[in-house]
């Protein structure tokens, strides 16, 4: 029983402090509370076991923390490997549970009017229209709007979603006119703006606003499940007793023949 208390205090510990935190910033859906509270159990696990194995090469061979790691890694790359691996998951679990912090609006602009957007990180972004532009390209006819991006007062970019009404070669429309958002990728959150359309061919637009928050960590969620499973992969590795079972099994067999 002390064993298992000793097992399970630092991700319990972890995991509650995780959703006592999401839990306070606003968070209330169910699903990603558990996903979260769940991602974090599991990452102090793997925090824990890779602390506990440098901690005894550092007492047993006297190396410092950061060789103890290096080598945990590479004697027991089949072991550690997959830890890697849960971590990427875990990442993915809790940057789709991201998905309940999703904000959106929608507003009909003039060129220099503005609509506010805040982020579940606490930030304001403000969306200001600046006016749009027709033009033919290729195969279509393109209306393109600018959106100036500002984040607590601050300007930080430019947004031009665009309506594109494709058309044959005598100028007459051949599909449903699409759509084709703009974005704005940020470490903790993406910011779309898609032109709905134009009031009346004035310049009087209606765009909708959405931040996504979390988007570029599924990608380093990805990264690091594939960077887990090569180091699983790599030829070589394996713990000494292992090794030591496998050298024992050959001589055995020559001995045999």
């Amino acid at each position: 029983m002390p064993n298992l208390k000793r097992q399970f205090a630092v991700p319990l510990t972890v995991g509650g402090f995780a959703t006592l935190i999401v839990l306070v910033a606003g968070m209330r859906d169910f699903y990603a509370l558990v996903a979260i509270a769940l991602g974090a159990f599991v990452l102090g696990t793997v925090v824990q076991e890779f602390a506990r194995g440098a901690r005894a090469r550092h007492r047993q061979y006297g190396e410092s923390y950061v060789l103890s790691l290096g080598r945990l890694l590479a004697r027991n790359r089949r072991r550690y490997g997959g830890y890697i691996v849960h971590t990427g998951i875990v990442i993915l679990f809790v940057a789709f549970a991201g998905m309940a912090f999703k904000t959106e609006t929608e507003a009909t602009l003039r060129p220099g009017e503005s609509v506010s957007l805040r982020s579940p990180y606490g930030y304001t972004y403000t969306f200001t229209s600046l006016g749009l532009s027709q033009y033919d390209a290729l195969n279509r006819q393109v209306t393109a709007a600018a959106v100036e991006v500002r984040r607590d007062g601050k300007t930080i970019g430019l947004l031009n979603p665009e309506k594109r009404q494709h058309v044959d070669g005598l100028g007459r429309p051949t599909f449903q006119p699409s759509t084709e958002p703009s974005i704005m990728s940020l470490l903790r959150e993406d910011l779309y703006v898609v032109l709905g359309g134009v009031v009346n061919g004035t310049e009087q637009a209606v765009f909708r606003f959405t931040i996504n928050p979390l988007v570029w960590w599924v990608w380093y969620g990805g990264l690091i499940v594939a960077l887990g499973g090569l180091i699983v992969m790599w030829p070589g590795g394996g713990s000494p007793a292992v090794k030591r079972a496998q050298a024992g099994y050959a001589v055995r067999l020559v001995g045999e023949k």
